[in-house]
């Protein structure tokens, strides 16, 4: 019994091992698939991507990689849950963390810097129209002639 249950942890820690994930970013821009662990296996750049700057290159690459190491992770975790049960994967994610997945969204893109917008266009004063009556009102506040 002891020596099945040694095999059935070796052939599940080879299993984990080989788990990787592939994934697009949501511009199609790039390809990744990583392992749990963060190894890049392959990366994949579209032609357009890289008329975008090295910076951008650098952005995309890495949350691609983001994306694809917390699908094999969570590859992972599912495939501990069916292989211990859901009551040990619970157990190992208080220990390490929820599965990513589970935990708090993360955006896939992070939001645009402001850009600096011009000032709005200055408004031209209303030009002064000369008003016979305006003596009028002022000598009489109340509105009374």
């Amino acid at each position: 019994m002891n020596e099945d249950r040694l095999q059935a942890v070796e052939q599940l820690q080879r299993e984990l091992r080989a788990i990787t994930a592939t994934v697009e970013h949501p511009n199609g821009l790039c390809t990744v698939t990583a392992s749990a662990k963060g190894e890049l296996r392959a990366v994949h750049l579209h032609p357009a991507l890289l008329g975008h700057g090295a910076h951008a290159v650098g952005q995309v690459v890495t949350e691609t990689a983001r994306l694809a190491t917390d699908a094999a992770v969570q590859t992972s975790f599912n495939r501990m849950a069916l292989a211990l049960g859901d009551g040990m994967a619970i157990d190992v994610e208080s220990v390490t963390g929820d599965a990513p997945f589970r935990s708090a969204a993360h955006p896939v893109v992070p939001p645009e810097p402001a850009v600096e917008q011009a000032p709005p266009p200055r408004r031209r004063r209303a030009e002064v129209v000369e008003d016979p009556d305006e003596d009028a009102f002022f000598s009489n506040p109340f509105g009374r002639r």
